[in-house]
């Protein structure tokens, strides 16, 4: 078994200094064989990073259980207990005798809380380590040929989290461009020179099997694209193609890698955004490679918590709003 530190840095994302932090924070924990660390549709209150042994994604549905993939040492579950306080949507097992690092919720929110630095550090590394796992979710749902669901509007969940200064930033650093019909924004492969927020028009997404290109999803109005590559340094593991007109606001790459060493408080702030995007997507691709009837039925299960109550969350909707007008505003700004 490879020691904590070891796995940790493997990211090189996180210094010395913040591996301790963490390791201060959170605790080895052991399982055996069969038992659970998390259950489907139970709050979350922990993060867990494997250390040894491997790990089962099962997604509960009438009354059966199906694996949808499986974990191994260096990868992290259970994200959602920060991001976003959703019920668990997995249940997770172990299938040998297996070792994790506990991180408890109370305690890393306080200790993100009191050191901006170590946020931005830490938040950058889940934000890594949830992209290396959409990466392998995505080329393994194009295979079985299973799409994303109805697109993301991911800049609601990132205008939400950063502030105007840092919406400002953006617009006096990006590049305002239009794009015609069937044009590469991004290639397979490939690097990617810029973070792109899509401010209008639909692009497709491609992903290459072999001979076959097969499209796994469609973005729109309000999408981000390239994050992917930027938080894990990695080429682009899809093609991108305008469908009709688009009109796009590049953000380099190595400019924004700047403003994340300078501003760590905007490091902080976008990379908890960029992580929680990539939670989502990973669950949607899960919860749909389950098939349609089982992804119906696990929508329901996690929904039962919010009928129940019949009410909806206030600060959710507050944080939509409030990034609803900073994008009218952006664009507004761009069109000036």
């Amino acid at each position: 078994m490879k020691s904590v530190h070891s796995l940790l840095a493997q990211v090189n994302v996180l210094r010395d200094s913040d591996i301790e932090k963490l390791m201060s924070i959170g605790h080895s924990r052991q399982y055996a064989t069969g038992a659970s660390m998390i259950a489907a549709g139970q709050p979350l209150d922990s993060i867990y990073l494997c250390l040894d042994g491997e790990y089962a994604e099962i997604l509960p549905a009438n009354g059966q259980s199906e694996v949808l993939t499986t974990l191994k040492a260096g990868d992290l579950f259970g994200e959602a207990a920060l991001l976003d306080q959703r019920p668990a949507a997995m249940t997770i097992q172990a299938t040998t005798p297996s070792e994790v690092l506990l991180i408890p919720r109370q305690q890393i929110i306080q200790r993100l809380t009191q050191d901006q630095d170590f946020a931005g550090a830490f938040y950058h590394f889940m934000a890594v380590k949830l992209s290396q796992r959409l990466r392998h979710l995505s080329n393994l749902m194009a295979k079985r040929q299973i799409k994303e669901g109805e697109p993301l509007r991911k800049v609601l969940m990132v205008f939400a989290t950063l502030n105007d200064s840092d919406v400002a930033w953006m617009i006096a650093n990006g590049t305002a461009k239009k794009a015609a019909p069937e044009s590469a924004l991004i290639q397979q492969g490939q690097s990617v020179p810029a973070v792109y927020l899509l401010l209008d028009g639909t692009l497709g997404v491609y992903i290459s099997t072999g001979e076959k290109e097969i499209e796994v999803a469609k973005r729109v109005k309000g999408d981000i694209l390239g994050e992917m590559s930027f938080v894990d340094g990695g080429n682009a593991s899809a093609t991108v193609r305008t469908l009709e007109n688009a009109w796009i606001l590049a953000i380099p790459q190595p400019l924004l890698a700047v403003k994340m060493q300078d501003d760590r408080g905007f490091a902080s702030r976008f990379y908890r955004a960029i992580a929680q995007i990539l939670s989502t997507r990973c669950q949607d691709l899960l919860v749909r490679g389950g098939g349609v009837n089982l992804a119906t039925e696990a929508m329901n299960f996690l929904s039962d918590d919010i009928e129940v109550e019949d009410e909806i969350d206030l600060d959710i909707l507050e944080g939509t709003a409030i990034a609803a007008t900073r994008f009218d505003w952006l664009i507004h700004q761009l069109h000036r």
